[in-house]
């Protein structure tokens, strides 16, 4: 499937969506707090199927792609911040299953951890730079950029590229999503919710396991320096060849499939896929 930009806006015209203000997003917050919110990554085959879903709200969104080292796109995907205002997500995938529905194995559903956590996936949603990865993933591409585009968030303003600007940069842009969502915060909402030296803090810094709080901290740094004192191993020694070896020939077989441009295929849509239904016509 091939969801071209007419075909994307007319499904979101066709459902009636528009973003959600700050208001309405802090009115959730007070009504639910994070209860069935997720960060959602959607497959493009998905998207449709995402707007069609009963009591779900979706807050802001943007579609994405990465970008390969020779310029290709590929990976057509669509970050969401979502919440069901009735039911659960288990329910909705138990349905699906019923009616031998499922959705594409790239679509995921990240659960949001507190109010501060949501923050910083509305404003990854306006920033036009998305993931970027250092180390080969499992389709053996290295150093990939993913682009966002189609942002459709309530302030047009919050749109920005990453630190393109010292003082217009993400951090800038995540602190300006935070205070306007604040000030739409009640006071008893935030005498309940939130705790910590911090300005315009939206979660208990003490407590709270997401990656700006200071649990969540503790437990990255824990998961690193486990990480790191494994691959000091053997064993570990041993499993990091494995891995360069495995993308050494990935890498090979996407460079042998471009140089024959076996089906037209270019380096983004190379992923372990498309490499695996091209090798089956080699055998």
């Amino acid at each position: 499937m091939c969801l071209d930009r007419e075909a994307y806006y007319k499904i979101l015209n066709t459902s009636g969506w528009s973003p959600s203000s700050y208001k309405e997003i802090a009115d959730s917050l007070m009504k639910n707090g994070v209860k069935q919110m997720y960060h959602a990554i959607v497959n493009e085959n998905d998207i449709q199927l995402l707007f069609s879903i009963p009591n779900l709200e979706i807050f802001w969104c943007c579609r994405c792609h990465l970008v390969a080292k020779d310029g290709s796109i590929g990976h057509e995907h669509l970050h969401a911040l979502v919440q069901y205002r009735k039911g659960t997500h288990l329910a909705l995938k138990k349905r699906m299953e019923r009616s031998k529905q499922r959705f594409h194995s790239k679509t995921t559903f990240k659960p949001i951890k507190c109010a501060d956590h949501a923050v910083g996936v509305l404003r990854y949603i306006c920033c036009e730079d998305g993931q970027r990865q250092k180390r080969r993933d499992d389709d053996g591409l290295s150093c990939k950029a993913h682009t966002h585009y189609c942002r459709s968030v309530y302030d047009s303003k919050m749109l920005h590229s990453r630190n393109r600007k010292k003082d217009k940069g993400c951090s800038y842009w995540r602190s300006e999503i935070t205070y306007k969502i604040w000030s739409e915060l009640s006071d008893q909402w935030l005498y309940e919710n939130v705790s910590g030296d911090g300005e315009y803090m939206l979660h208990h810094q003490e407590s709270c396991d997401c990656e700006n709080g200071d649990k969540g901290k503790e437990k990255k740094a824990a998961a690193n320096k486990k990480r790191s004192d494994y691959y000091k191993t053997e064993e570990g020694q041993a499993k990091k060849r494995y891995y360069a070896e495995k993308a050494a020939k990935k890498h090979e077989l996407i460079k042998l499939l471009k140089e024959y441009k076996y089906c037209g295929k270019n380096e983004a849509e190379l992923t372990k896929e498309t490499i695996a239904r091209l090798m089956k016509s080699f055998l």
